[in-house]
């Protein structure tokens, strides 16, 4: 041991100024991370609870109440009975100068129980650790007390409450943190101090799941205090069955009467009849993402039928879904990157491993550990015996995670024969959670990377002109602000007279819900200028990603190319070359409306190749439009992979950055997995490859060249591509 400590000091010694900073940092660092985790709070005098909800709190002094001083919820203050006590100046004196009217004087202990209702209406960690007993992950039993993963989740749920609109989360997250134990007690205290008809529905992914739920309801009633429900300090609560009903249950009093008419509904996705009651109010959906898809009904559908009878748009329903993550093809990665992206009325919540208080292991000596993890932070091969690299550690640690949970995580890992099993149990980030089949594209320390960088547009609307077709498309065209709308604006054009500035990529999909989309996208080069330096990036400015036909989606493509200064548009075209039949773009002929665009908008700003490879007369002939075939594509892919990995072009897009995360080589092909779409990659994929590789450098023009329609003129088009 004393040579070890020798060894130790002796490598401290060592440390160069740099990593002496750094290491300095990083303890600090850690340990205000490991305070934070560990949830340090009172759940009876609320002392603490004001930093970890993000919540204004008041004191609360009665003298003569068995908690004299407390920190509760600011809105619990404007109870009247709350104001007359305190203004009276504790709870003797108020049952003494009350105005009572009638001789029926509640006693002391009366107001008191009435005083915890009250603080239990508003305050769940209060009522949570003074009425509910649980079974610890990690063995016996105790009161309830939140932990830091729990209390994110009460957070969004107190939110949503109080602002009264309905509790609906979805939450993707590591495992064995009691997220159910969270949410199926939250409907419980709905249905206690909020709506005595609040009925609720828990359905569990397997049987036993739905078993454990019920033994744990059973344990929470037996040990219930039933004065928190106006009852008898000496009545016993026990959970019943609701009339003939199994899989039906209600909170009933010592002579089997229901103590509140709300239902509690407890089934499985193996067998959801037991869920397809009648009126409820709130559901919770554990580990949706293994439910399985039945010959007879989807997971998708199951839900349908269990969620019928809720009032979506109601103030106290609640619905969540929450799971470990196991793919990017299946129906949680859909609901839960709906809820992420805006476009479902669910809020996404995400628990990683290190918020998770077992999911961690001591370290003797944390400086040492530090010097470590700075030290291999670029490491790419894995040391000794640890499964990961040092980079991947270094990355945990850039996410969030204390050195304690780093360590956990290195010795966990031998537990698993595949990483990707060790992933789905104990991700540190959204992007790794949902993590797909088959070999990743792109490297998945950049795509985080862009995640993070990824913004809101700044307007989204519609782009209109004078007609939707012909000659009069290009004509008074102007931006309509709409929310909703398919154009999305990060920047507006600018109209410096720039050349060979803005380009267009359009990846085209079709015009049905069921048919890819099609995706418009543009690129500013303004920084490519020589004035600006080496170095300088393409921004992506504005995007279109919906469902039309073949035609209307030339013409807004034009429409939206002239606005940006006359851009040269580039137009995917193996979907119409291809003539696939079995897939959807909308009208025929695409190639003559490729021509009618060429006439209108100019030869010289619609982009167009030779390649004798593909004319068999052997002549030269222009076809318009980029061809990704099973030559080019593997080329702007891996331009592209270049430029995430060297951060060459600016990307505000969070649906390319999901896109990029779960691309993947299967068979030598490259690909979304099934289910997925790659439209947006794709066009940005296109769009680096002409802005890089095929574009002259943009330059500032005082008499701009322009077209015989008076626009300026953009590059030369014609490649050997």
């Amino acid at each position: 041991m004393a040579r070890k400590n020798t060894d130790t000091a002796q490598q401290h010694l060592d440390m160069t100024q740099e990593e002496l900073i750094a290491v300095l940092d990083i303890v600090a660092e850690n340990q205000r991370r490991c305070a934070t985790y560990a949830a340090i709070y009172d759940p009876i005098t609320g002392q603490g609870l004001s930093e970890l909800m993000d919540e204004e709190r008041s004191q609360l002094r009665i003298p003569d109440f068995a908690v004299p001083v407390q920190y509760v919820p600011k809105r619990m203050m404007k109870v009247k009975l709350i104001r007359n006590i305190v203004r009276a100046g504790g709870i003797q004196k108020f049952i003494d100068r009350h105005k009572w009217k009638s001789d029926d004087i509640p006693t002391f202990q009366e107001i008191e129980d009435e005083l915890r209702r009250i603080r239990h209406k508003y305050d769940f960690c209060n009522w949570a650790y003074e009425c509910i007993w649980i079974d610890f992950k990690l063995g016996g039993s105790g009161r309830f007390r939140l932990n830091y993963a729990q209390l994110q989740v009460l957070k969004l749920c107190m939110i949503l409450l109080w602002a009264k609109v309905p509790i609906n989360i979805v939450i993707a997250k590591a495992r064995q943190w009691g997220g159910s134990t969270f949410c199926i007690f939250f409907q419980f205290w709905l249905l206690a101090h909020h709506d005595p008809y609040h009925s609720f529905a828990v359905a569990a992914h397997v049987q036993d799941a739905a078993h454990n739920v019920l033994n744990m309801l059973v344990k929470a009633l037996e040990k219930y205090p039933a004065w928190d429900l106006g009852l008898p300090h000496a009545e016993q609560l026990h959970l019943g069955n609701y009339g003939g009903n199994k899989h039906g249950f209600q909170i009933k009093d010592s002579a089997g009467n229901a103590v509140l008419p709300g239902i509690i509904y407890i089934g499985s996705a193996e067998r959801p009849e037991s869920l397809r009651s009648g009126r409820i109010s709130g559901a919770h959906y554990t580990e949706v993402g293994v439910w399985p898809d039945t010959p007879g009904k989807s997971a998708a559908g199951l839900v349908a039928d269990i969620s019928g009878g809720i009032p979506k748009q109601q103030p106290l329903a609640m619905q969540v879904y929450e799971s470990t993550a196991k793919t990017s093809d299946d129906f949680f990665h859909d609901i839960f990157y709906d809820a992420l992206d805006g476009k479902s009325n669910f809020h996404p919540l995400f628990i990683p491993f290190y918020y998770i208080p077992h999911d961690t292991m001591p370290i003797p000596d944390e400086t040492e550990f530090a010097l470590w993890l700075y030290r291999n932070r670029n490491n790419e091969t894995r040391e000794g015996k640890w499964r990961s690299t040092g980079r991947y550690y270094w990355w945990l640690w850039t996410e969030g995670a204390t050195l304690q949970a780093i360590q956990w995580y290195r010795y966990e890992e031998f537990s698993f024969t595949r990483r990707s099993e060790m992933v789905n149990e104990a991700p540190a980030s959204i992007a790794e959670a949902f993590q797909s089949s088959g070999k990743k594209v792109f490297d998945f320390y950049d795509v985080e990377w862009f995640m993070k960088h990824t913004h809101e547009p700044q307007w989204e609307g519609d782009l209109i002109s004078d007609g939707t077709r012909g000659a009069d498309v290009l004509k008074n065209i102007r931006f309509i602000s709409r929310d909703g709308g398919h154009l999305k604006i990060y920047e507006k054009p600018d109209p410096t007279p720039i050349l060979n500035r803005y380009v267009v990529a359009v990846d085209i999909g079709g015009p049905n819900e069921t048919s890819d989309y099609s995706s418009v996208r543009v690129m500013d080069r303004l920084m490519m200028m020589p004035e600006f330096g080496t170095g300088g990036r393409p921004a992506i400015v504005a995007e279109m990603h919906y469902h039309t036909d073949d035609d209307l989606l030339a013409y807004d493509a034009m429409r939206l190319a002239a606005w940006y200064n006359n851009a040269l548009l580039v137009v995917e075209s193996n979907t119409y070359e291809s003539r696939d039949q079995n897939r959807d773009t909308g009208v025929e002929g695409f190639e003559y409306i490729m021509d009618a665009v060429a006439e209108l908008y100019g030869e010289r700003n619609l982009y167009a190749r030779h390649n004798k490879e593909e004319d068999v007369d052997e002549k030269v002939e222009r076809k318009w439009g980029f061809n990704t075939n099973i030559r080019t594509k593997p080329l702007i892919i891996n331009h592209m992979r270049t430029c995430l990995r060297d951060r060459l072009w600016d990307e505000p897009s969070k649906t390319c950055c999901q896109e990029m995360s779960i691309y993947i080589e299967d068979k030598k092909k490259l690909t979304a997995p099934p289910k997925k779409h790659d439209d947006v990659l794709m066009a940005t994929a296109i769009l680096l490859w002409i802005a890089y590789k095929e574009m002259e450098l943009p330059q500032l023009v005082r008499e701009p060249a322009s077209t015989d329609d008076g626009r300026p003129r953009s590059s030369n088009n014609l490649t050997a591509f």
